[in-house]
């Protein structure tokens, strides 16, 4: 029987459609079905990885050749390498040591294991050190991560000073080096209690601004600024540095009136490396000094890499570094020139405000410190994560790093993602005692939106990451997960964790005291297979053709800057559209328009860029907003009010005025400005509406990811509740016949019933059980190829 079409023409729509369900045959010669194949029997691209831990570095040769055999035999695709520890976390037992991560011997043992993983067609990536925050026993104190710090005297003059500057406070090692003595006369008398900067040490990059892909807007904010508050004004600092003698003498005749002096230097901010194994301890290197990055490259990794020459770019594909911990971040060496260069000022005279005191005003003060964030977020990626691709480069090999997050390090998440082969976040598995909610537990969005902003076809997480009752864990709690960080934009899994055990460690082996532990030493083991085969058959399919998102958002140009969460929906376009999220470097150098949409180089499409809820925007991005709307782009969002630095509030204004005329004022709400559209003041959803947008899915309780390939569109859909869902979906699909691709079973069915919509899209009956999902896949050409079989 040949399947009859829904949605054939105007006459066809709304009739209810019943088909034969099918099976589709396998297709060679010319005629292959690559698609069908592929998701039969999933290619090594998709297949899943694995957090490869040894543990405290005890692993053998036969250990390695075990856990590399079962991973092929079980479907995984290869392993990321991770010398660390951890053992003895939560009171437990440390496992006994093995060979120091680099040493001659844990060299062997890695040898030995790129060499296995090319015997069995494997892929390692390999983490460039032991434990997380890159660093080692070898970095010295003047090659580690580094903050601003302070001394402050008041004198009063005029007066002839001779007296000894007190050192600003220092790290434990005692690494400390000054910067500059500035001295600036006080609008007040210092003791006089003024209302302090909110969240100093955040908005100075001096620590960390939460765990969890935090909100950081309100780093742009403070509290409403009082009359006369401001303690000096910038032209009023003076840089008296060559008054100070190296052991800290200072002699200065000081002008009539109260004059503070502040003594400016840097010093280690402490960081460690953590969770590393054995012997393997010491200082987090400098991430803002490329030079830095080098020296630990030299010494470090490239002997691992020119031992292992044979296998680069074959088994050794990839190099990585974990998530950032080590806190606060806010100077190094050659801090003062990068910032002149990229803010276009000296930022000597506002160092005072980095001491809390407030410099002109409350808002400009306010403002330098993000360009001081700013800046310290290009320097990551210039100083750090750019050099590490680059070196990596070098020997053929790319790099994922988790460099995204969840720590909300100083840092444009996005940009740093960017710089690699493919991102890497991480999401949790379920838990009822760490990381409970949802909010706590998915960081994909970002990088999902990441790979599609960038060009790049795989998104990959650490995933089934845990804390707390270990052993408990079942593929029944566990997919439901899986399926989530799939509508979230995942499609590479790398399993969390697979732990090397040597035989002698005995059941269940020696084990990270984290994470979903999954190896040949857990019971369920033998029976992983089925749910490997459903998690390779889901990835393949999602790793097909282009992402497909209606709404690009705009998430700002501060720093620090994350996605959050699917969910939390900034744009506001849930349900039934669905989003990515950009930054500055793609809207200002990768985005295109074409009528009636913005494009990317790979032609991944959007119909509507959002702004966020800001009043401040960078130049730059202001700029290549007014030339996309000028080619026939739409925008929602505010009209901007001022830069988010020091510079260039008239560039912003001037263009503003131009491309948003009166829209926002008495009521006007859209602007024609060159062949495109500014909205403001109403709903994205409203817009994609008076756009003529209709929504890419319907169905309540459901969740979807929609992706398209030439010939195919492939929607993942997931039922949200706990409970069984039997709900019509709608879906933006026209004069394609549906079919049910099982990822448990390999099976492809024809969906028996289907209506073709007025509207051009297609209605499909959806029946999923308690958190269950499906693939739904419309093809071209699935009609001449069916053939008739049971439902």
């Amino acid at each position: 029987m040949r399947a009859t079409r829904g949605g054939r023409g105007p006459r066809a729509a709304g009739l209810l459609i019943l088909l034969a369900a099918v099976v589709l045959p396998i297709v060679g010669g010319p005629g292959r079905d690559a698609l069908r194949e592929g998701f039969r029997n999933p290619p090594a691209e998709a297949r899943m990885r694995c957090y490869w831990w040894w543990l405290n570095g005890n692993t053998d040769e036969a250990a390695i050749t075990r856990d590399l055999e079962q991973m092929k035999a079980k479907g995984y695709g290869g392993a990321l390498l991770v010398d660390a520890d951890g053992s003895g976390q939560r009171g437990n037992r440390i496992t006994t040591a093995g060979p120091m991560f680099g040493t001659p011997r844990w060299r062997a043992l890695y040898l030995h294991a790129v060499r296995e993983a090319a015997r069995l067609d494997l892929e390692i990536s390999l983490n460039i050190e032991s434990g997380w925050n890159l660093g080692g026993p070898d970095v010295t104190p003047e090659e580690g991560a580094k903050l601003l710090t302070f001394a402050r005297v008041t004198v009063e003059g005029p007066a002839e000073v001779k007296r000894e500057l007190p050192k600003p406070p220092a790290a434990p090692t005692g690494f400390y080096r000054d910067i500059a003595v500035l001295a600036y006369p006080l609008r007040h008398d210092a003791s006089i209690e003024r209302r302090p900067i909110r969240q100093l040490a955040a908005k100075a990059a001096a620590t960390e601004v939460g765990m969890s892909m935090p909100v950081t807007t309100s780093l742009l904010e403070d509290v409403p600024a009082s009359e006369d508050e401001e303690d000096a004004k910038a032209a009023d600092i003076r840089d008296v540095s060559v008054h100070m003698t190296a052991d800290g003498q200072f002699a200065w005749t000081a002008p009539a009136g109260a004059w503070e002096i502040l003594r400016v230097g840097y010093t280690a901010s402490g960081a460690r490396i953590s969770t590393s194994s054995g012997g393997w301890q010491g200082l987090a290197i400098d991430y803002l000094d490329r030079s830095v990055f080098e020296a630990y490259w030299k010494r470090n990794v490239a002997p691992l890499l020119d031992a292992a020459r044979p296998f680069l770019g074959k088994s050794l594909k990839y190099l990585v570094t974990d998530s950032w911990e080590l806190g606060g971040v806010n100077w190094t060496p050659r801090f003062r020139e990068e910032f002149r260069t990229r803010r276009g000022y000296d930022l000597l005279p506002y160092l005072p405000v980095v001491a809390g005191r407030i410099v002109e005003s409350r808002e400009r003060s306010g403002r330098f410190l993000n360009d001081l964030r700013r800046t310290v977020g290009d320097l990551v990626i210039d100083g750090h994560y750019r050099p590490f691709a680059e070196m990596a480069a070098r020997y053929g090999l790319g790099i994922h790093p988790e460099s995204g997050g969840p720590h909300g390090a100083p840092i444009d998440a996005l940009e740093t993602l960017g710089v690699s082969a493919f991102p890497q976040t991480e999401y949790w598995a379920p838990s009822a005692t760490h990381r409970v909610t949802d909010e706590e537990r998915f960081f994909i969005k970002e990088a999902s939106s990441a790979a599609h902003i960038y060009g790049k076809t795989i998104v990959a997480a650490e995933g089934m990451t845990s804390i707390g009752p270990q052993w408990e864990e079942t593929p029944a709690s566990l997919q439901p997960a899986f399926d989530h960080a799939v509508t979230e934009g995942m499609n590479r899994l790398v399993w969390h964790t697979f732990t090397s055990s040597p035989k002698e460690m005995g059941l269940p082996g020696q084990e990270y005291f984290a994470g979903t532990h999954l190896n040949p030493n857990v019971t369920w083991w033998s029976m992983a297979g089925a749910f490997i085969s459903y998690i390779n058959r889901v990835q393949f399919l999602m790793q097909q053709g282009r992402p497909v998102a209606d709404v690009l958002y705009y998430y700002g140009d501060q720093v620090p800057n994350f996605v959050q969460l699917k969910s939390s929906d900034p744009a506001k376009v849930l349900p039934g559209y669905d989003y990515d999220v950009t930054n500055e470097f793609v809207l200002t150098h990768r985005l295109a328009a074409r009528p009636g949409a913005l494009f990317l180089p790979e032609g991944v499409a959007y119909k509507l860029l959002v702004l966020p809820d800001l009043p401040s925007i960078s130049p730059a991005a202001i700029g290549a907003i007014r030339k996309l709307v000028a080619d026939r782009t739409a925008v929602l969002g505010a009209r901007p009010e001022r830069a988010t630095g020091l510079m260039g509030d008239d560039e912003v204004r001037a263009i503003a005025a131009e491309v948003w005329g009166d829209c926002g004022q008495n009521g006007v709400k859209q602007h024609r400005f060159g062949k495109g559209t500014v909205y403001c003041g109403q709903p994205a959803r409203d817009v994609l509406v008076e756009m003529k947008v209709l929504p890419d899915f319907k169905g309540a309780g459901l969740d979807y990811v929609h992706r398209q390939t030439d010939g195919a569109d492939l929607y993942f859909i997931r039922n949200t509740r706990a409970e069984a869902i039997s709900e019509d979906a709608v879906l933006r699909v026209a004069n394609k016949a549906p079919e049910n691709w099982s990822a448990d079973s390999g099976r492809i069915e024809t969906i028996p019933v289907y209506q073709a919509t007025d509207d051009a899209r297609t209605r499909v009956p959806v029946r999923l059980g308690p958190l269950g999902s499906m693939i739904l896949v419309f093809r071209q050409n699935a009609g001449p190829h069916l053939e008739q079989t049971s439902w």
